[in-house]
């Protein structure tokens, strides 16, 4: 089994360079970046503006899939920061029976890697005896350490909602089976309060901006060959 150290490869992966938007949408009252990128991390992947959409209901949906024979990912983002509050998304899909080499993430994100960054991720990290979630708070500068939480979870059906709240001295995380408005307390699958004595170095204090990505772990495709897709019900930060 993978040693909890490791869940700091990826991260720091995650933005070698953000690629560029040649396409936004406009999602629960937000303008979101596509990222359109070629062989940039995390993985390295590709990345396609295809391989996002709304449907007909408002719903986002976020798809691993072959474009041009080459396997892509995809991620959008904020068109501007946000700052203190509370995240919550609302999922549709089987992100605790992941392929080992699949990454599901809602995370803040400004930079350098290795600082300012709260990260809420489902994945295996390419080993399937490895625990299949994680959350995981960036230093706010270099005086301040790393936190991080490696946890197993199951669902009962294929809906869970997933939160943070940050604030200046703190992030706490809920997971939740089903779809739960904000602050409900209903049907917690796992929740970790992560206040650190130095919380001025260790929590991120100015807004940045909140992404969503769904990629491959290393740049491997899926092992069992087929298509990934997410759906994000709905996105509320308060």
């Amino acid at each position: 089994m993978l040693t909890p150290c490791l869940l700091s490869i990826p991260a720091l992966m995650v933005h070698a360079a953000l690629g560029f938007s040649e396409s936004t949408i406009k999602w629960q009252g937000y303008t979101w970046n596509v990222r359109s990128a070629h062989a940039e991390g995390p993985g390295p992947n590709d990345w396609a503006p295809s391989n996002v959409w709304l449907d007909s209901k408002g719903d986002l949906h976020m798809k691993i899939d072959k474009v041009d024979g080459k396997w892509c990912c995809a991620e959008i983002w904020t068109d501007h920061p946000l700052g203190f509050g509370t995240y919550q998304c609302q999922v549709e899909g089987a992100i605790d029976k992941f392929d080992p080499n699949i990454v599901f993430s809602m995370f803040s994100y400004a930079g350098p890697d290795g600082t300012k960054e709260i990260d809420i991720e489902y994945a295996r990290w390419g080993n399937p005896k490895f625990y299949n979630g994680s959350w995981t708070v960036y230093p706010n500068d270099s005086q301040g350490k790393k936190g991080t939480l490696g946890f197993d979870f199951h669902l009962h059906s294929r809906q869970s909602t997933s939160r943070f709240k940050w604030g200046s001295n703190g992030i706490d995380y809920w997971l939740q089976e089903g779809w739960k408005p904000v602050d409900s307390t209903a049907d917690v699958l796992k929740d970790w309060r992560y206040h650190p004595a130095d919380a001025s170095h260790a929590i991120t204090q100015n807004p940045i901006p909140l992404h969503f990505n769904l990629w491959l772990f290393e740049g491997k495709p899926p092992a069992d060959g087929k298509p990934v897709e997410v759906v994000v019900h709905s996105f509320v930060k308060q």
